[in-house]
């Protein structure tokens, strides 16, 4: 078995030569794909594919769906040459598993995060969704830092609360994912979320009279 191990090379392939494993138990998304693809634009293309020799893609299906959708006709692959059809097979299942069973550090998370929205950068490139923004409180910390009013004064923030079942809840996950945009330091609004939302909606004023 080639075990790649010290054998880093990696083979540049025509998009029509790989072939998805038609078994394969981990499916992508259109808008996982879309994802990948923006991370593709930002980064570059930074994980090779791995292919038997045949062209079967043992991981990377992600990553040859957005290239295709960026309209690339040829990706960079690592062949696993020598390999048979259990270890092929069993090492589908194993690169999605693996990465699953791994733990986040939350507050970790939650500091990089939150150091990435400071800086201005488009978080949507993460993968991480606005819900999981809200869990972390990232985006929000500054509210609590408000200076006190005088009574009868209103804050010039406010806070809203919305109901939405199913589609309703993607489809405005993906419009806040779209929109939101790099923090202008002249917006006294640091929450990104808040900011995609009234983007939205004035887009939509403008164009319903």
């Amino acid at each position: 078995m080639d075990a790649l191990v010290g054998k880093p090379a990696v083979e540049t392939w025509p998009v029509d030569r790989l072939r998805p494993y038609e078994r394969n138990s981990r499916r992508h998304s259109p808008e996982q794909i879309e994802q990948i693809a923006a991370s593709i634009r930002q980064w570059g293309w930074t994980i090779p594919i791995l292919a038997a020799d045949d062209g079967m893609v043992l991981a990377g299906h992600g990553r040859l769906a957005a290239g295709k959708l960026l309209g690339m006709t040829e990706v960079p692959v690592i062949v696993a040459r020598g390999w048979n059809d259990q270890q092929k097979r069993a090492y589908v299942i194993a690169d999605n598993r693996l990465t699953d069973a791994s733990d986040w550090d939350d507050e970790m998370l939650r500091l990089e995060l939150s150091d990435l929205v400071e800086g201005g950068f488009e978080i949507a490139l993460t993968g991480i969704t606005e819900d999981e923004l809200s869990k972390l409180s990232v985006g929000v910390g500054e509210l609590e830092q408000m200076p006190e009013l005088p009574d009868g004064d209103r804050s010039p923030y406010r806070d809203m609360t919305f109901i939405l079942n199913g589609e309703q809840w993607e489809i405005v996950e993906r419009a806040i994912a779209r929109a939101t945009k790099p923090h202008d330091p002249d917006n006294p609004n640091r929450s990104p979320q808040g900011n995609a939302l009234t983007a939205i909606c004035a887009e939509y004023l403008g164009r319903v009279p």
